[in-house]
């Protein structure tokens, strides 16, 4: 039963470093367009606002 547990929590948080990938690119992308403001960025892909300032320094 433990090793379950542990299988399971393993899979949740890929799934979870996964959806945060996801939203980084999709922020990324969002930010080459140029057309959208942090804060719709932030709203849009779930990440902070200080998240996507940070990746706009990246940018």
């Amino acid at each position: 039963m433990f090793m379950e547990a542990r299988l399971l929590d393993e899979r949740r948080e890929g799934v979870a470093k996964g959806e945060a990938n996801a939203n980084i690119a999709t922020a990324k992308r969002m930010l080459d367009k140029g057309c959208y403001s942090p804060e719709v960025i932030a709203e849009l892909t779930n990440l902070s606002l200080a998240d996507v300032e940070k990746l706009k320094k990246e940018v």
